[in-house]
């Protein structure tokens, strides 16, 4: 049975209108087959302690359930159904965000649901003692036992070829195909590189030789910084308020992320794919692969770690850099904070032209594991409803940006530093694409451009600035990378680049959620 109603119902709760008929087709055709499977064999089965047998029968009956137990798990957390988003983000999660994720989410309606599972299995138990009370296999007729047999027989065919187009494992294939598919990114590296063609005489590593450096945020929402929302109680950016009096920098003030998850963001932000131009990730170049045609030596410093089984699109991008190291170099998320990033600017040779990725751990929940102690400026419990322990990851991340921006100023002849988050949060269910809120979409984006570049670069230092208040998704940052680096290719969109004249968005025309969502339906635009 809970096979049969688990996902029509959760469909139907969460967008209000009947699930598709193959899958739920297919999962009513599973859950009889599993009654009729299960029923036999506790029949055909000899049955000497009854106890003991209910209860491994009891053990066999959850077994068979747990995915539609984990189904009602998910959606008493969230209050919707497992959709390919939710489960890409458990195909690439490891052990540690695991166990973030349970200390998160661990409040009542996970107590309901433990409650409802005891219940299911005491009621288990006591319906398998009753069945193996009022059945004897050995009273059966020699036709009757091999017509039993012979059924069970066939039952197992039939959940073998029924069990793989069920509604979750047809959407569990699609993300395994999906991760098959990025592998080609790697396979196809050479052939892509070499079709990049650009001309590099005025680039801005020839015209104005330096670093440029890119910060990756983590969970950065700009309704939470003080610096963009001053209303906000906290004083947790007092740095980039700073920076937003400064003409060497410009703050963007609507910025909004494609996608609320990161591996979906990053491979779209730092590659020319975008949910406008609609290029896959593989055949995709990246701003790695313009950074080095341009004659920049290219470095990857990420204090997120790899992800198990096979590579993510990041870890694929991040291993085309002439050097790329991981805080952490394992498959399992950081326990280090951000600052130990600034540990590793000093292996950069300052005499080279050098183009820098830095990727933060930034304000990932839980957000008091992301800053030492004394950063700790509002005391938190750090829980996933608190303001405060999410305001002092932010404040981390304030200084440990200017940490980063003043070493560079001082040692690498600093030319532009972009910073841009991968996708905001929600104080109360963080960022799940399945009950989005545009909290999980307003990012910080700010640029530095050195004096001598501006001076060099009059035009783009100009439109950059014009479109402060302009319109713009994390998406085209691609594009806009390669109009800083003055780097024009035949893989680059100067309709995508924000640094162009020709730039052709707008609010009217910009969505989030790879185009699910329109900008214009942000209700904060309204206050």
């Amino acid at each position: 049975m809970m096979w049969i109603v688990t996902f029509p119902l959760l469909y139907f709760f969460s967008y209000g209108q009947y699930a598709p008929v193959v899958p739920a087709c297919i999962d009513l055709l599973l859950g009889v087959g599993l009654f009729v499977f299960l029923t036999l064999v506790e029949t055909i089965l000899p049955l000497k302690q009854a106890k003991v047998t209910a209860i491994i029968f009891t053990v066999i009956n959850f077994v068979c359930l747990v995915i539609p137990f984990l189904e009602w798990a998910y959606y008493l957390i969230f209050w919707h159904c497992l959709t390919p988003a939710s489960l890409m983000a458990v195909y690439l999660t490891n052990i540690n965000e695991s166990m973030d994720f349970v200390q998160v989410n661990l409040k009542l309606n996970i107590v309901i649901f433990m409650g409802m599972l005891i219940i299911f299995i005491y009621t288990a138990y006591k319906c398998n003692r009753v069945i193996i009370a009022k059945t004897q296999f050995s009273y059966f007729s020699k036709k009757q036992k091999t017509a039993s047999i012979f059924l069970l027989v066939l039952m197992i065919v039939y959940l073998y070829s029924v069990f793989p187009h069920n509604s979750i494992m047809l959407n569990w294939l699609d993300i395994s195909n999906y991760m098959n598919q990025t592998q080609r990114y790697t396979t196809e590296y050479s052939k892509r590189y070499d079709d990049l063609i650009l001309d590099k005489k005025e680039t801005l590593a020839q015209t104005v030789p330096g670093t440029v450096i890119l910060v990756v945020g983590e969970s950065a929402s700009r309704n939470y910084m003080k610096a963009y929302t001053p209303d906000f109680p906290l004083d947790d950016t007092p740095w980039l308020q700073q920076c937003m009096n400064d003409d060497n920098f410009v703050v963007f003030r609507n910025v909004y992320s494609c996608w609320v998850q990161t591996v979906p963001v990053i491979e779209r932000a730092l590659t020319e794919a975008s949910q406008y131009n609609k290029k896959e990730f593989f055949e995709s170049a990246s701003v790695l692969d313009v950074a080095k045609k341009a004659g920049y030596k290219t470095y990857w410093f990420s204090n997120q770690g790899k992800y198990d089984e096979y590579d993510g699109a990041i870890t694929l991008i991040a291993k085309t850099a002439d050097h790329s190291e991981w805080m952490d170099d394992s498959y399992v998320f950081t326990e280090k904070y951000d600052g130990a990033l600034l540990q590793v600017l000093p292996k950069v040779d300052p005499n080279e032209n050098n183009f820098i990725i830095i990727h933060l751990i930034g304000s990932h929940f839980t957000y008091a594991n992301r800053y030492p102690t004394e950063f700790e400026k509002w005391k938190g419990k750090g829980k996933i409803s608190a303001d405060d322990s999410y305001a002092n990851s932010i404040l981390y991340t304030d200084y440990i940006l200017s940490q980063i921006f003043d070493y560079a100023s001082n040692n690498m002849h600093l030319q532009a530093m972009i910073y841009c988050s991968d996708h905001g949060e929600d104080m109360k269910i963080t960022h799940n694409p399945d009950n989005f809120k545009f909290d999980m979409a307003r990012i910080p984006m700010f640029v530095y451009l050195s004096p001598e570049y501006q001076k060099n670069f009059p035009m783009r230092t100009n439109v950059l600035r014009n479109n402060e208040t302009q319109f713009f998704t994390n998406d085209m940052l691609y594009d806009t990378v390669c109009g800083i680096l003055n780097a024009a290719s035949n893989h680059y969109d100067t309709g995508q680049d924000f640094s162009s004249l020709q730039y052709r968005f707008n609010l009217q025309n910009l969505t989030t959620m790879l185009g699910q969502k329109k900008l214009t339906e942000d209700p904060y635009l309204n206050n």
